[in-house]
């Protein structure tokens, strides 16, 4: 008798946790389908399409810059979405990695002059990477785009 009591104490104390454990996962699930669902809306917006006349008008910003010198601009490849713009170097710059970064953006990262570039690729990200021999090893920076206005 005692036996029976037991198991069914057992069965119920199991049965419990059971239902508390689907109640938490149910609210876990929808919670996480709410906030997901609200910060896809938020965050992805409709992005305009890399055409090859795209890379041609981003290939005329850079070019223009790189005439001379022994900086070498390699030109800009969609990759993800994102136009990388590959520019080679002779050796690699006696600077930290921040001071390189500092320096892609201010320095080689398309200015507000380049007017007609900038409306082309509105909403599209453009990231400007150097490298001395291999464009997979190269170091990279997001340029910001001078015609966004925070918000």
């Amino acid at each position: 008798m005692y036996k029976i009591k037991e198991c069914m104490l057992n069965r119920v104390i199991f049965s419990v946790s059971a239902l508390f454990i689907a109640i938490t996962l149910s609210g876990c699930m929808q919670s996480n389908a709410a906030t997901t669902d609200s910060a896809t809306t938020t965050l992805h917006k409709p992005q305009k399409v890399i055409t090859d006349n795209t890379l041609k008008i981003v290939n005329a910003a850079f070019y223009q810059t790189f005439v001379l010198g022994e900086w070498r601009y390699k030109g800009a490849r969609n990759r993800g979405g994102t136009i990388n713009a590959y520019i080679q170097i002779p050796g690699p710059l006696d600077m930290s990695k921040e001071v390189q970064k500092s320096y892609l953006q201010k320095a080689i990262c398309p200015s507000s002059a380049n007017t007609s570039m900038w409306n082309e690729i509105s909403g599209i990200p453009l990231s400007v990477h150097i490298y001395t021999h291999k464009q997979k090893n190269s170091l990279h920076v997001n340029c910001i785009d001078p015609f966004i206005r925070a918000g």
